[in-house]
């Protein structure tokens, strides 16, 4: 695995900040949590942090201070995706002067001169007219307070007609300037400022209501955000609003996370190692906490589900400490909300810490852990799988329920004897215990109902936000998009009963069309669901028996960039075309392959029509589902595969929807009609209508490889 080698621009003179315990982010009670990382600022310049679009917006009404939000273009950590740095309390005068931007001159910031030039530039300095507040996007009494934030840097523009002329709708009339990194944007005010580190998960939009937290002007305009719990009286609505806190950051961890294997350049030096933390981090109250985020099934904090309890009566889920053999049994959890703080002092003084802990575990083939941003030691490519996690047996062979010990590894700055964290993060995936799921209910004798529980399999937690849109619309054509689910989720792959190695994984929605031989509907609307790898972890010893990587990334975007209009495998895969039958059916059969033909495609894909795929949203709607994922029920015995006619081996399945409902149960559903799914390489799957009109020669990206039919 690559490391991170994070660059970024502090934000400000550090030398003007301060932070008391009060100011600090994180925790507070039980019941509320700093987002902003408050600071009192002695009125210093500050500075982008890396180059980015800018938004700003007013602290309060008729207030002379403003809130800048910058929106990377260029990520600070290759890898690790920022939404938004949060800039809370500018000096209002510093950009614009009643409703104009500010104009260029001696002592602006090198933002006002750098859109003053281009803005004199568009006009080629002739005839240019008032530069005004709002063609860079302020325009408070035109914005509302509920409108959502990424409205605003993926604008979608609309145009209204002016006196017989089509002119851009005065709403979306703006375009959001950009800036390098380490541009002066302008003065903090004197007192207490802020500033957010927001964790990005991919470009899209979900309908409201959801339970995902809420980024809109209501928040970039606030003095400073937090989450309260003061007025949920509802236990699983707690449960999801405290989930909320793993997209932020504490500034502190940010820039200490650059301390291991990166650089931060503050005033105008680029500074390397320790020297961050004595010349920025260490003026934070929070200079010495480590975070730890665990996120565990279906793309829940550990412990979400409740089903890694080390007993039934009792919180603990975890043992943890900074001594090997001195661990001790704890919940995850810090003052009640999820995620690990350790700011313990180690002894003796090291260049590193170490962090001890132990999962609960059912030691399944498909335990795995994935050290996503964390440095997990003895652990290959920073996986660890069924076999690296299982600890020994008792002495009577009683299996423990706990893994190895993990160490998770982390720089640290010498106080005496003593070592203390550089503030920093990681973050770790992992799943080592089935949870399970209301398959549906049976009353006895008695006339007792009991629900029936089932449990997932390898596919059943992989695609999720099936309701949602993306952001970018690159044309008004809606047939092709593409939807990019960035939250990492792990795969187990297997093939003839041997593991071959580990995924983790983003996912893709494509919506697509494909040419029918039906004159009435010459195209048929499809979705497919494919996963893109992030890493991978090869585990078998044969050459042919690995595990093919596929590091593409794609952004989420509406409307095809392309004549075409049908979605292509990338160009590292193809595909097979088997024709078998199902009872009396025939069904064209998709195999996946890759083009070196040397190793065993790593990609999971599920084809369906938008049809089907729109019966199985209505499952979501009607049952008010939150954290709704497609699932497959085997419709076959595993190792007893079906043979059809053709002598041709498949699987069968039939998809549902399994989501949280209102209570909070997880609970599968299943469409009126049962949609039937297929594969013949567990690899790719597919419905009947989905891959009737595949065409023999259909081309990668590439254009080298034709698919080929067999009979």
């Amino acid at each position: 695995m690559t490391p991170f080698i994070p660059t970024s621009h502090f934000f400000t003179d550090p030398a003007s900040v301060s932070q008391t315990t009060a100011q600090a982010f994180g925790p507070v009670s039980e019941n509320e949590f700093n987002l902003t990382a408050k600071f009192t600022s002695t009125g210093a310049q500050a500075f982008a942090v890396c180059k980015g679009v800018v938004l700003i917006q007013p602290q309060g009404v008729g207030s002379e201070v403003v809130n800048l939000i910058l929106r990377p273009y260029e990520q600070p950590i290759n890898g690790f995706n920022i939404r938004y740095f949060v800039y809370r309390g500018l000096k209002k005068s510093d950009f614009f002067s009643g409703d104009n931007v500010l104009a260029d001159g001696s002592g602006v910031s090198g933002f006002i001169k750098g859109i003053n030039k281009s803005f004199a530039g568009f006009y080629k300095n002739e005839n240019v007219p008032p530069f005004l507040a709002k063609y860079i996007g302020f325009d408070p009494t035109q914005q509302a307070a509920n409108l959502p934030l990424d409205q605003f840097f993926f604008k979608d523009s609309e145009y209204v007609d002016n006196a017989g002329q089509f002119v851009e709708k005065e709403e979306t009339a703006f375009e959001l300037p950009m800036v390098a990194k380490g541009t002066s944007l302008g003065q903090f005010i004197t007192g207490e400022c802020g500033i957010d580190v927001v964790l990005n998960y991919g470009d899209y939009q979900l309908a409201a209501p959801n339970a995902e937290f809420n980024f809109d002007l209501n928040y970039a305009r606030a003095a400073g955000a937090s989450i309260s719990l003061a007025t949920i009286t509802d236990e699983f609505q707690k449960k999801l609003v405290k989930e909320q806190i793993t997209q932020f950051l504490d500034v502190a961890a940010f820039y200490g996370f650059h301390c291991g294997n990166g650089s931060v350049n503050i005033n105008g030096t680029a500074t390397k190692g320790e020297a961050i933390y004595t010349a920025a981090v260490s003026k934070f109250s929070t200079k010495n906490k480590l975070y730890l985020y665990i996120q565990s099934d279906r793309c829940r904090s550990y412990n979400f589900y409740g089903n890694y309890l080390i007993n039934s009566t009792d919180t603990e889920s975890l043992k943890l400490g900074t001594v090997e053999t001195a661990l001790t049994e704890q919940a995850y959890e810090t003052n009640g909300w999820p995620l690990l703080i350790d700011e313990a002092a180690h002894t003796p003084a090291t260049a590193s810490n170490s962090l001890f802990l132990q999962l609960v575990t059912d030691n399944g083939v498909n335990s795995m852990l994935y050290g996503q941003v964390a440095t997990v030691l003895a652990a290959k490519e920073n996986f660890l799988n069924a076999e690296g996690l299982k600890a020994p047996d008792a002495t009577d062979g009683t299996p423990s329920i706990f893994t190895k010990t993990i160490n998770l590894v982390n720089p640290a700055v010498a106080t005496g004897n003593t070592g203390l964290n550089i503030a920093s993060f990681n973050i770790l995936i992992y799943q080592g215990y089935n949870y399970p799921y209301i398959l549906g209910q049976e009353t006895d004798d008695n006339n007792v109902t009991t629900n029936v529980l089932g449990l997932p399999n390898f596919f059943d937690d992989v695609f999720d936000l099936l309701n949602a849109t993306p952001l970018l619309k690159a044309t008004q054509d809606n047939d092709y998009s593409v939807l990019s689910s960035q939250k990492i989720k792990l795969i187990s792959h297997y093939h003839n009963n041997t593991q071959l190695g580990i995924s983790a994984v983003q996912t893709l929605n494509i919506n697509d069309v494909i040419e029918t031989d039906d004159a009435v509907t010459p195209l048929l609307k499809r979705v497919t669901y494919i996963t893109e790898t992030v890493d991978v972890l090869n585990t078998a010893l044969s050459v042919t028996g690995t595990l093919t990587p596929d590091m593409k990334s794609n952004p989420s975007v509406s409307g095809a960039v392309s004549n075409s209009k049908t979605y292509q495998l990338p160009d590292a895969f193809y595909y097979n075309l088997q024709v078998f039958t199902d009872s009396t059916e025939t069904v064209i059969g998709l195999k996946l392959l890759a083009k070196d033909g040397s190793s065993t495609p790593n990609k999971i894909i599920l084809g369906l029509t938008k049809t089907e795929n729109d019966l199985l949203k209505t499952l979501i709607s009607a049952n008010n589902l939150i954290n709704a994922r497609l699932f497959l029920i085997d419709l076959f015995i595993d190792g007893n595969e079906l043979v059809s006619a053709e002598n041709i081996t498949y699987q069968k399945y039939k998809a549902g929807i399994v989501g949280e409902n209102a209570a909070g149960e997880l609970k599968l559903y299943f469409p009126a009609t049962d949609l039937m799914v297929y594969s013949i390489d567990r690899k790719y799957h597919f419905t009947s209508r989905y891959s009737k009109y595949v065409k023999e020669e259909i081309k990668g990206l590439s254009g080298d490889k034709n698919n080929e039919i067999i009979d």
